[in-house]
């Protein structure tokens, strides 16, 4: 049906809220008790409305510049933010997901590193789109342990290119790291595609 798995994912999620498919880890998708009664109401979902995948992708193109940025604009006090968070990222719950609070701040801190305060707003903003019941059942479903040791590896490269102050680099790892996380929600995939 030439329908991909991210979208086929986001789909199944939207008829678990709805109360149509009850998804039950390692046991596979079943059809609700009340799955017809259900069916006829619209999914009360408490997000933007806006496609998750959409939202990685602007936040690859927003964080790329702001990591740039940070890489060329960043003060020491900066850097030693970024690194406290992502110290945090890695000493924290082993569990990854979209909207961990220590990911969250690390990305935030990047954000304040690149000068630039319009570029942090809309960090913010991005991050706050994650919410709801929605992306609370995507990381249930799809986030996992394996997924926070990659995304703290992809942290360490990011904050080593700001470190270095090579801009160029430190866009390519946030670049590398969003692609991650979309790979991640559209195909199951932690590796990326070589290329």
């Amino acid at each position: 049906m030439k329908v991909s798995r991210g979208s086929l994912r986001q789909a199944l999620v939207v008829l678990e809220l709805s109360g149509v498919l009850e998804i039950r880890t390692s046991s596979g998708i079943f059809v609700a008790e009340n799955a017809l009664s259900n069916a006829n109401r619209l999914p009360s979902l408490d997000v933007s409305g806006r496609r998750p995948l959409d939202i990685i992708q602007a936040r690859r193109a927003v964080e790329g510049e702001t990591a740039f940025l940070a890489a060329k604009l960043g003060t020491e006090a900066d850097i030693e933010r970024i690194k406290a968070a992502a110290k945090a990222l890695e000493e924290g719950e082993r569990r990854y997901g979209l909207r961990h609070p220590s990911d969250r701040q690390s990305h935030r801190e990047i954000a304040r590193a690149s000068q630039n305060t319009v570029l942090g707003d809309m960090v913010r903003d991005l991050w706050n789109m994650q919410r709801g019941k929605y992306y609370q059942r995507l990381e249930d479903h799809f986030s996992t342990a394996e997924m926070r040791d990659y995304a703290v590896r992809d942290h360490r490269k990011i904050l080593a290119a700001i470190t270095a102050g090579d801009p160029d680099l430190a866009r390519r790892m946030m670049h590398r790291h969003m692609d991650r996380i979309y790979n991640n929600l559209a195909t199951s995939a932690l590796e990326l595609p070589k290329s």
